[in-house]
């Protein structure tokens, strides 16, 4: 499951899984960290917006394009966070999902070292 085929026996299913469960906990603590400085980005962007907004002169359609140009790095920075949390949960999914393949791959294995007379 990791690389070169399926476990083959019990402990290479639970070795996977641990695997796994590493994978889980690092990407978790990588979504706490995104989620974490996602509000100060969005405050960023709209701290940005309101300075060029009230700075600028002029029609109120200039001035707000003169604020969108001013936020537009700080607007990048906040999409570009959404897009690495919504990322990172993909990441989780797909792991889960993984871990509960190998979790029926190593129940197989172990009801087939059983049928055959082995010790799981």
């Amino acid at each position: 499951m990791t690389g070169d085929g399926p476990p083959l026996t019990p402990v290479d299913a639970a070795r996977t899984l641990w695997q796994i469960g590493q994978d889980i906990s690092a990407a978790t603590a990588d979504l706490i960290q995104q989620r974490r400085q996602y509000p100060g980005l969005v405050r960023a962007r709209r701290m940005a917006f309101a300075r060029a907004f009230l700075a600028a002169e002029g029609a109120q359609d200039y001035r707000r394009q003169v604020a969108e140009q001013a936020a537009a790095e700080a607007r990048m920075a906040e999409e570009t966070c959404e897009q690495s949390i919504e990322a990172l949960k993909d990441r989780l999914r797909e792991l889960r999902d993984r871990s509960e393949i190998g979790r029926s791959i190593n129940s197989n294995l172990k009801e087939e070292l059983r049928t055959l007379g082995g010790q799981p």
